[in-house]
């Protein structure tokens, strides 16, 4: 299964590989489609779609990767210091402090 997490999060014990990517590789990435989005802001949603074209829509789903699950994560690099700012900050900011990788599962524990 492939994801969109605005986190890099483990969400099952096992092992996992993490790597930043490009614009482009994101891209390429979504092109291949069968993912499903669980990003939960409707900012960060818009924000990737600015940046990709593709429509994501927000969906705050708890998720469970299993061994060769990967997930797209699109996440804010700043700790967001007013936790009432949380959901609020806007397309340009989370534009301005993102991360872009790919999260794998290569096994279980």
């Amino acid at each position: 299964m492939k994801y969109i997490l605005n986190s890099a999060v483990i969400t099952t014990p096992g092992t996992y590989r993490y790597r930043l990517i490009s614009l482009e590789e994101m891209i390429d990435w979504l092109k291949q489609g069968n993912w499903l989005s669980t990003i939960g802001y409707i900012e960060t949603a818009t924000a990737l779609e600015e940046l990709s074209g593709f429509s994501i829509p927000v969906n705050r789903i708890q998720i469970r990767m299993k061994k060769g699950d990967q997930a797209l994560v699109f996440r804010l690099t700043k700790r967001i210091e007013n936790v009432n700012q949380k959901g609020h900050l806007g397309v340009e900011e989370v534009c301005k402090s993102l991360e872009i990788g790919i999260l794998e599962k290569i096994d279980n524990e």
